[in-house]
């Protein structure tokens, strides 16, 4: 992706955790009145959690999913340290599932999370329905953002295989959405859309990065993908 991309201004950055806090509660409102219907039917669903964070994160989300009648799933493996040794656990649990199931799995992932649920439907579409990302910044992991010292004091002397970075922005072959914010305190928007086609299509939500896992916006924009 050819892009004079920015870093996102310190404005959003310095104010991401006072946004969060205040669509954490007005995510909570949208589920006190959303009127649920079984709509998932007891499909499976993994939601991966982004960089630095927990399932903790993603509670939310997940309680939404199930109410909705899906059988929501956090990726049980601790803290999201951007490590990818993790994509080998996170493949064969999805197999798992898939077959505990005997139905393909859906994969919801936020942030660094999204790239990893992007590379498990890239590589193993076999077990994978659709794919929703949650301003995870895989068309352009070196544009200026906020979160690599994050990524490098966690992964201090390890580099990136060129080869596995270049193939990044290479779309899945499954149904795809991407979520992107123009109000991402962390990483640039232009960094989380797809090229859009028949199967990938991108959707603007209003919504810090550290928010997305309960902004009313992305809990909105998830329900209507899925029951389309």
């Amino acid at each position: 992706m050819e892009q004079n991309i920015k870093r996102p201004s310190q404005f959003l950055h310095l104010t991401e955790t006072f946004r969060a806090i205040y669509e954490l509660l007005k995510g909570l409102w949208f589920m006190k009145n959303f009127q649920f219907s079984n709509l998932g039917k007891g499909q499976p669903v993994l939601v991966v959690p982004g960089l630095m964070s927990t399932d903790l994160s993603t509670g939310l989300l997940r309680k939404f999913l199930n109410k909705l009648g899906y059988q929501a799933s956090g990726w049980q493996m601790g803290r999201n340290l951007g490590r990818l040794e993790s994509l080998p656990i996170l493949i064969d649990k999805v197999q798992e599932m898939s077959n505990l199931h005997q139905q393909k799995v859906i994969l919801i992932g936020w942030s660094m999370g999204g790239i990893f649920a992007r590379e498990i439907a890239k590589t193993h579409p076999q077990f994978v329905k659709q794919l929703i990302t949650i301003g995870s910044p895989f068309a352009n992991i070196t544009a200026p953002n906020n979160a690599k010292w994050v990524y490098d004091l966690l992964n201090k002397g390890v580099e990136i295989d060129p080869v596995f970075e270049a193939q990044l922005p290479k779309p899945a072959a499954v149904k795809t959405l991407a979520l992107y914010s123009k109000q991402d305190g962390i990483v640039p928007w232009q960094a989380c859309m797809e090229i859009e086609d028949n199967t990938h299509k991108n959707q603007e939500v209003k919504s810090s990065h550290f928010g997305m896992g309960a902004n009313k916006s992305v809990l909105k924009a998830v329900y209507d993908e899925l029951r389309n």
